[in-house]
């Protein structure tokens, strides 16, 4: 055996596994995915990545991923704290905050923050890490959400909303990549299901609001003038409840829950040797044997002719230094490796296409609901019996991510499933503003509302899983913010026809055109791993 054969056995002897054999390195390559990614990513990140998905798979579905899907079900909890949070306390806002020429400049000002937020937090995932954003979203937004309580004045509402938008911009997109990168390929239909913490959220805002918004707000007819602090104390109950949970679910992630940072990301940085340690990490904590080791992977680094580097492995960059690392390749995305195909970039541009129509329809009918609803009131009608029906709807749309985790393992897969609800949910959409009578508000909202979450649950989950790990960042970051673009659009919409039923028009209309585009993706990523 050469000297250069004895330094690689040193760092890590070979130990061959189910997921590896000798002479496999380049039968991991996956043809489509070569042919569908093709110079946006590396042929050694490809093949490693998909020898880690090998991995994953071999150690399975256990604790680790069991205890990441909670967790970050809490970045989803959150999201829906703020979205739906604004919407449900602006009529108290209304009534107690004077000079209120229009209370819709709140929810433009927080989605100003999304849009900020969700380009930072996402983009910067692909050069800084999963991690930063993992642990810093949820304390930003909760420390600033309970403080919103102490504001009496609209304008500093306005701008405490739009910097707990830049911290929940982030929740999700991030969220969603740090499960998906630790998930066997056989388990990621559980990221459309991680879907449903966001429905979660929204029934515990329902709840929250009905028990204060119901009991400590002053009457709809109340002016600046008549509404006082104290008779108008359940918006701010509201804020510090959401504002505490908030920051519960951060303690927990940054104190109790042990998080390696994302294989995927390491690979991608050329930090094999740190990737294989939060693999193997994964197979400890679920009680396996440790599949993968730093051989392994400079193995396929021969097999493509590259050159590597013996002392990988040896000694763990300091924190000192991968800090400069990571702030070295902090720059500007590029976007052109996401067009890098034919395929690739019709994929992007629809993907998109999608997310910016998804954020104008969605907000523009679940967001101001509760607005819609206020302004509906008869003679027989009251703010809580406004505010139990709005429970009893979010309570039925967290059916829809949990039925849509099922659908997307079927033979219609990702793409035609989004195609479909979404043409559904606009049909159902039009047909709600004819409802005249109270039952017939609340069963349409309720069909609408799961139908709806069924949509949005799989283009969460089928966007990250189309991007190539070192530009899921960046792919999916950049659909979060026109996203979050096309909820700035609603709020202008929603504030400038004063809630009326024309937002739901236009929202039915956008649903179905989003179904259409829908059938038009050209990748679909139904039984394959994520790279």
């Amino acid at each position: 055996m050469s000297e250069q054969e004895k330094k690689v056995d040193d760092i890590n002897p070979v130990r061959r596994t189910e997921s590896y054999a000798v002479g496999d390195a380049l039968k991991l390559d996956d043809k489509e995915n070569r042919e569908f990614y093709g110079s946006s990513i590396t042929d050694s990140y490809r093949i490693k990545s998909e020898l880690v998905s090998k991995c994953f798979e071999e150690i399975g579905m256990g604790r680790y991923q069991w205890e990441l899907f909670v967790v970050t079900g809490f970045g989803w909890i959150t999201d829906n704290f703020w979205s739906q949070g604004i919407g449900t306390i602006q009529p108290s806002i209304k009534l107690e905050f004077s000079h209120v020429t229009r209370i819709g400049f709140s929810s433009i000002a927080y989605y100003c923050g999304l849009i900020f937020g969700a380009s930072f937090w996402g983009i910067s995932a692909d050069f800084i890490g999963r991690k930063p954003a993992f642990n810093a979203t949820l304390l930003i937004g909760g420390i600033f959400g309970a403080a919103v309580a102490g504001l009496d004045n609209f304008v500093g509402f306005c701008i405490m909303w739009a910097i707990i938008g830049t911290a929940a911009g982030g929740n999700v997109p991030v969220d969603s990549m740090i499960f998906l990168e630790f998930v066997p390929g056989s388990h990621q239909y559980l990221l459309t299901a991680l879907s449903a913490w966001w429905n979660f959220g929204q029934v515990i805002v329902s709840l929250i609001g009905w028990v204060f918004l119901a009991n400590f707000t002053c009457p709809t007819n109340s002016t600046p003038a008549t509404c006082k602090r104290a008779d108008n104390m359940g918006w701010r109950y509201t804020m510090i409840t959401l504002g505490g949970l908030s920051l519960v679910f951060a303690i927990v992630r940054i104190f109790l829950f042990k998080m390696p940072e994302s294989p995927r990301y390491l690979l991608s940085k050329g930090r094999d040797a740190e990737a294989v340690e939060a693999v193997n990490y994964v197979a400890r904590r679920n009680g396996k044997p440790e599949p993968l080791n730093i051989a392994m992977l400079q193995d396929i680094d021969r097999d493509l002719g590259i050159t590597v580097n013996l002392d990988e492995g040896r000694q763990g960059l300091s924190r000192r230094d991968i800090i400069k690392e990571n702030l070295k390749d902090f720059k500007s995305a590029n976007y052109k490796d996401l067009f890098a195909t034919k395929k690739l970039a019709h994929h992007t541009t629809l993907i998109w296409l999608i997310w910016l129509t998804v954020g104008i329809a969605y907000p523009l009918y679940f967001n101001f609901l509760p607005t819609y609803l206020a302004q509906k009131f008869t003679e027989h009608s009251s703010l809580y019996l406004t505010y139990r029906n709005y429970c009893i709807e979010s309570s039925v749309g967290v059916v829809g991510p949990i039925t849509a985790a099922f659908a997307v393992n079927t033979r219609f897969g990702r793409r035609w499933m989004m195609g479909a609800s979404a043409i559904i949910t606009g049909i159902f959409l039009f047909a709600y503003t004819a409802a005249n009578t109270a039952a017939g508000d609340l069963a349409f909202s309720c069909v609408t509302g799961l139908l709806g979450n069924f949509m949005y649950a799989i283009m969460y989950a089928f966007t990250p899983e189309s991007f190539p790990g070192p530009h899921r960042g960046t792919g999916s970051g950049t659909a979060a913010t026109l996203l979050r673009f096309g909820g700035l659009c609603a709020s202008l919409i929603g504030t400038y026809t004063n809630f009326t039923v024309v937002p739901i028009y236009i929202s039915a209309a956008l649903w179905i055109l989003v179904g259409i585009v829908s059938f038009g993706l050209p990748f679909e990523t139904h039984g394959r791993a994520a790279i």
